[in-house]
């Protein structure tokens, strides 16, 4: 008998094991109260049965039952020193952890990446929703597992007892009130039951009305309107218990279970089993980053970053729920292997062949073991595959992380090939910058054109520099043109005076320009030009009367866009002349012969002028050549006048502005040399000479 008893046990455990249903599962068929009751009734009444009904509990019930049912159904099981209250905060504390968790899986971890990111993004938020499922579910089953524990003493060096009790013979154990949920369920079973018969009565009676004739008709035909009538009322009934049913299990259920539900309520659509599969979150291609330019790389990089550390974040949650996880299956599985070892030291107890009552109560014990061990062994269950989906999850987590860990990789790569290549291209443009400046000092000896050809390579090299830069830090050209639309336009109203100052620099520097050491009068100032920029111009201001110009020490600056205002006018000398017209006037005696005066005025200018004319005449030949036409030749141009203050006579004269002063000084004094030797000259002479310059500069 000992052998068959282990036996028995052992097989009893394995298909316990086999057949354990999905947690939370119900069976088919809708169990109420009076199951078992119906289905003892129903089995069999052969004289095997009956003795095994007398002696074991009846198990055609069981698969009718839930599992919360099974468990209120089992026995009280001694608390093995379980602290149920310390074990439910524990609880509370993990489903906060795991809503925390399943809310943070709705929001989006990687915004860049391959299609396969999505993938793993949509089977991370699918691992959030089981994982939420089986959480609350596992803390419905240990809420409902930790309400059938009753404390229990230890023994003094003895082991923690975890034996079954009956809540029927142990004194201790006072019996509960049934709540409102409880007897409303109860009426519920009892109208359901009603609603049968009737229908049951109803069937039999239709069929006996198709059979009867005569009187009897009439009185089957009331006795089923009767029953309609009833069967009418009896589902109304049902139906407001179902109603009212739904609201009282929201309602009341407190301790532990009432927590459990009121945060399932937090996340009702981990209530239901089917959830809505929503589309994975859209993301930029990877591949079309790498061809961007260096701001768009650098954006993408930070959020693979970001996607590393929030996914490194999840990875540690996890193991956070894991543990919790375990923490809280580990009384049960205590409970669990306690009753596998009451199931052994039964099997090592001697057995009595002879005493029918003892082998009655021998088998009786290894039912309620087999039944506490099914029991539980199903409660805990949700445990198991929540924490199974925890190491599924975080095995997706980390396959994820290795995938934006070689993203990033890759992304950095591109990113710091494209700056070399940027910084390389630079470098390219100031080398060849330096060459060009270093030729241009070396071979163009003319200061104008070494200066325009200086203003060139900056212009060249600062368009190529930005042409550069835009292509590689800017991708998005399209939108870059409307951008720059805008932009253009609030310079053109903004700056408008510097555009104008920068399109006249081309004026200035152009074949008819202001080149550096020309005069020029501008806005009625006079000055020597000492540098032309690209928005202003600077020349050291000249003053003096006649001509007798000096330097006055002070630069005039004026912005190039003066060459197109209005009533302010730019003089200056033409390109190749160095010269300006002086004029001598020598007012002549009515009376005297002015003859011999005019011409020993126009000699004593002539012969002044003949020290010079070679370089007059050259600088003549210069321009004609420069503007490719005949130009007038410049000399020596006397006029005899008559005006109101008497006769006066005139000579119009070029002189070089370097050398005005000193020409004019000379020619004064060949001319008051003649008037001491030459009495028809000084005779002819009515008031001292003067020379001035005909245009000012």
């Amino acid at each position: 008998m000992k052998y068959v008893s282990s036996i028995g046990w052992k097989f009893a455990v394995v298909l316990t094991l086999s057949s354990l249903p999905v947690a939370g599962q119900t069976s088919p068929s809708t169990a109420t109260p009076d199951a078992p009751r119906a289905a003892s009734v129903t089995n069999s009444a052969s004289p095997a049965n009956v003795a095994a009904q007398s002696a074991v509990p009846s198990k055609s019930a069981a698969p009718a039952q839930t599992l919360p049912q099974q468990i209120a159904a089992m026995p009280r099981l001694v608390n093995p020193g379980i602290d149920t209250t310390a074990q439910g905060k524990a609880m509370l504390e993990h489903l906060n952890d795991v809503l925390r968790f399943y809310r943070a899986s709705t929001t989006q971890i990687q915004k860049v990446g391959e299609p396969s990111d999505a993938l793993y993004g949509e089977q991370a938020s699918q691992h959030a929703a089981q994982i939420g499922q089986t959480a609350f579910q596992s803390a419905r089953n240990l809420a409902a597992l930790f309400n059938r524990l009753q404390p229990g003493s230890t023994a003094s060096g003895g082991a923690q007892s975890t034996q079954p009790t009956d809540d029927t013979d142990n004194d201790n154990t006072q019996p509960q009130e049934p709540t409102t949920a409880q007897r409303l369920t109860a009426a519920r079973a009892r109208v359901q039951a009603r609603i049968a018969d009737l229908a049951a009565q109803d069937a039999v009676l239709d069929k006996q009305i198709s059979t009867a004739k005569g009187k009897n008709l009439a009185a089957l035909q009331q006795r089923d309107e009767q029953l309609e009538g009833q069967l009418e009322l009896q589902k109304a009934m049902l139906d407001a218990m179902t109603r009212l049913s739904s609201m009282a299990d929201a309602q009341t259920a407190t301790g532990l279970a009432g927590d459990v539900e009121r945060l399932l309520r937090a996340a009702p659509e981990l209530a239901s089993s089917s959830k809505s599969v929503t589309a994975p979150p859209v993301l930029e291609s990877l591949s079309t980053v790498r061809e961007s330019g260096v701001s768009t790389q650098a954006i993408a990089l930070f959020q693979l970053l970001g996607a590393r550390r929030d996914i490194e974040s999840r990875i540690h949650e996890l193991d956070v729920l894991k543990k919790q996880a375990n923490d809280l299956r580990a009384p049960i599985r205590s409970l669990l292997r306690s009753t596998i070892q009451q199931g052994d030291a039964a099997m090592q107890s001697p057995a009595n062949l002879s005493d029918a009552e003892a082998l009655r109560a021998t088998r009786k014990h290894y039912d309620a073991l087999s039944s506490t061990f099914r029991v539980l062994s199903t409660a805990t269950l949700p445990s198991s595959q929540e924490v199974l989906l925890l190491e599924s999850a975080r095995a997706n987590l980390v396959s994820w992380r290795t995938v934006v860990n070689a993203e990033y990789v890759t992304l950095l790569r591109s990113l710091l090939l494209r700056v070399v290549s940027i910084a390389l291209s630079l470098l390219v443009l100031f080398l060849v910058s330096g060459v060009w400046q270093r030729l241009t000092a070396k071979y163009v000896r003319d200061i104008r054109r070494r200066r325009q050809i200086l203003i060139i390579r900056r212009t060249v090299l600062g368009f190529l520099t930005g042409v550069v830069l835009i292509f590689g830090f800017v991708t998005q050209f399209s939108s870059l043109a409307t951008f720059a639309g805008f932009i253009t336009a609030g310079i053109a109203v903004g700056l408008q005076t510097i555009l104008l100052s920068v399109a006249a620099y081309f004026f200035i520097v152009g074949r008819y320009g202001v080149r550096v050491g020309d005069r020029i009068t501008v806005a009625g100032v006079t000055g020597d030009v000492i540098e032309v920029g690209l928005v202003r111009f600077y020349m050291s201001e000249l003053t003096g009367t006649g001509t007798e110009l000096h330097p006055t020490g002070r630069v005039a600056v004026f912005a190039n866009s003066v060459l197109f205002q209005s009533g302010t006018p730019l003089y200056k000398q033409m390109p190749g002349t160095e010269y300006a017209w002086h004029e001598l006037t020598v007012k002549l005696k009515a009376d005297a012969d002015y003859r011999a005066a005019t011409d020993a005025i126009l000699n004593a200018v002539t012969t002044t002028y003949n020290t010079y004319r070679a370089s007059i005449e050259a600088q003549h030949q210069n321009v004609e050549q420069w503007m490719d036409a005949p130009v007038e030749k410049p000399g020596i141009e006397p006029r005899l006048q008559l005006t109101d203050a008497g006769l006066q006579y005139a000579v119009l004269f070029p002189v070089e502005i370097k050398n005005a002063s000193s020409t004019d000084e000379a020619m004064i004094h060949t001319l008051l040399h003649d008037m001491e030797n030459n009495e028809a000259l000084k005779n002819g002479i009515a008031a001292p000479p003067q020379v001035k310059a005909v245009v000012k500069g």
